[in-house]
């Protein structure tokens, strides 16, 4: 089952629109700003590169995503994309520098992970948030109420 924030392959597009070029005719220039059946990944080989980036978010994210706030969903969507993105980018290089860019969309893409982990992690621990201490002690030792 897809979660509800899995994102579309227009969402991934906009990330490397170059990849949306249909291979009819030879030397399109025409961007479809989506994947189909003319461009290279194929939408289905793209939807593969989505199931997968939607499986490390949620592993990274502890194994779900709230529903509530919306916003956390829309984080998590947007850092699959970017994941995607990055994947795709890698897998299809036509030249070097398709390699730079899969790497500056895979910080990127760690970059809103680390987001949603955060805003995640704020939830339910008040105003704050994360900024409040947290305290740690060590056992004491058994003659720490030992009479000397």
């Amino acid at each position: 089952m897809a979660e509800p924030w899995t994102p579309t392959l227009e969402q991934v597009a906009d990330h490397v629109p170059t990849r949306t070029r249909p291979i009819e005719p030879p030397g399109s220039t025409e961007y479809l700003n989506t994947f189909t059946a003319q461009t290279t990944p194929t939408d289905e080989a793209a939807r593969r590169h989505i199931a997968a980036a939607v499986v490390e978010v949620l592993g990274a994210a502890g194994g779900s995503i709230p529903a509530t706030p919306a916003f956390l969903q829309e984080l998590a969507s947007a850092a699959a994309a970017l994941r995607t993105a990055a994947s795709i980018e890698l897998a299809y290089p036509n030249r070097d520098a398709d390699v730079s860019v899969a790497d500056q969309l895979d910080q990127r893409a760690k970059d809103a992970l680390q987001r949603l982990i955060d805003a995640i992690n704020d939830q339910g621990s008040g105003p704050e948030g994360s900024l409040l201490p947290v305290w740690s002690m060590p056992d004491p030792v058994w003659y720490g109420d030992y009479p000397l």
